[in-house]
């Protein structure tokens, strides 16, 4: 069975120039959009986290387009896959053949072992309707390299949720606790947006490089203090730029709330993994006891599809409000520091569909979450081409052809001053 963990002790010489802060962007069906001032959305269940009406305007101003979301319900009779996946076939509408054919090409079309599509699954109407691999074993943990980026900011969501943590006020990071450091401005919000500020290299080709050194070299011991302890190359939250660094910072954060080490992992399975139903994963907890945030969290295929469908049902499972669903809009709100609408909290945006997130991992790692087709579709492959994302692409145009039972789509309604 092939493993891709020995990638990292190779990454100077496989990625080239490559790096996964280019977005495994797609195109899809347009829908009706509004602007980021105009959305509203249903009070939190929880009532502690909102979208400050500030950084609504400054995506509207910054002309990025922010829909509404009325993200699905569970279907009526399907039961939540906490335990099993309720499993059915491909809808009717849907060219069963043509998905077929589409996956069998993705899987026979590499070149050899570092080319390869590793698993495909679909979950459309909350049942699993694809479920493929092509010699992985799906009870073997995939590494989601920066798809952890996209977990990692489900953790702050979930303290966020019940008010423990303030993602606009300054980070607690030790390494500018002094007021007088420029550093001490910067948010758990800069840090999730990519906009901290704080120098940082993601180059994959360069072996003495940030990223490297906090993957496999010197850094890699303490990730976030390494990234902390970088100097500010631009005054914090007025630039966007990709650092797999203040994804770690952001891990500590949250580490610093519910404990380091087996703490900290047995606070993430209690409170994420074992209500979704995830059966363990590795997150390569460092001599700091802080998880691998920004590039790894490793699961078994099907649990990467419950993280997406978790974000699916905004932030809903089996009853229970685990994320904020405002939580869930912050996560694809796009930075306004941006030059284009891509990013939001650790989640991807499609710049053509921005009703459409998703998160995104080197060497073709995907959740797509698509609320208006009430669709997850997640791709994980060991691939340096577009093939995945082609894949992705095919598959949503064909599963969208059959509409959807849930009630996702996106609407005109216009946001009040108190709602994000």
């Amino acid at each position: 069975m092939r493993r891709l963990v020995a990638i990292i002790a190779v990454l100077a010489v496989t990625l080239g120039a490559c790096s996964d802060s280019e977005p495994a962007g797609s195109s899809g069906e347009g829908s009706e959009r509004t602007t980021a001032t105009s959305v509203t959305t249903a009070p939190s269940e929880s009532g502690t986290f909102e979208i400050p009406d500030e950084l609504l305007e400054r995506v509207d101003e910054a002309g990025f387009e922010f829909p509404t979301i009325d993200y699905p319900p569970q279907p009526e009779g399907v039961e939540w896959p906490t335990g099993e996946w309720p499993t059915g076939e491909i809808p009717a509408g849907v060219d069963a053949t043509a998905v077929e054919t589409t996956i069998t090409d993705a899987f026979n079309a590499g070149s050899g072992e570092g080319d390869v599509i590793d698993a495909v699954l679909v979950v459309k109407d909350g049942r699993l309707v694809v479920e493929d691999y092509n010699g992985w074993d799906p009870e073997e943990f995939h590494p989601s390299w920066s798809m952890a980026k996209s977990v990692t900011s489900s953790l702050v969501g979930i303290l966020a949720g019940r008010g423990e943590i303030d993602v606009f006020e300054p980070a607690s990071a030790p390494e500018w606790a002094d007021p007088a450091d420029p550093r001490h401005a910067i948010t758990l919000d800069d840090l999730l947006r990519m906009s901290s500020g704080l120098e940082w290299t993601e180059d994959y080709s360069d072996p003495d490089g940030d990223v490297l050194t906090i993957l496999g070299g010197e850094g890699a011991a303490d990730r976030a203090g390494y990234a902390a302890s970088k100097p500010l190359k631009d005054e914090p939250d007025t630039l966007w730029y990709y650092s797999t660094g203040t994804a770690n910072i952001v891990a500590r954060e949250v580490a610093e709330k519910v404990g380091f080490g087996e703490e900290f992992s047995a606070w993430i399975t209690e409170n994420l993994f074992e209500p979704l139903g995830i059966a363990g994963a590795d997150m390569q907890i460092d001599d700091a006891g802080v998880i691998n945030g920004g590039s790894w969290v490793a699961m078994r295929p099907v649990d990467f599809a419950r993280f997406g469908y978790l974000y699916l049902r905004g932030g809903e499972w089996d009853g229970e409000q685990l994320l904020p669903r405002e939580w869930v809009d912050y996560s694809r709100l796009p930075t306004p520091t941006a030059e284009k609408p891509e990013y939001g909290a650790h989640w991807w945006i499609d710049e053509a569909d921005p009703a459409r997130f998703y998160a995104s991992g080197f060497n073709g790692q995907s959740i797509t979450v698509v609320p208006e087709e009430d669709l997850v579709i997640v791709v994980l492959s060991n691939t340096g081409t577009d093939r995945d994302t082609a894949l992705v692409d095919r598959l949503e145009d064909l599963f969208g052809e059959a509409g959807t039972s849930g009630t996702g789509d996106t609407g005109d309604d216009v946001a009040g001053a108190d709602e994000g």
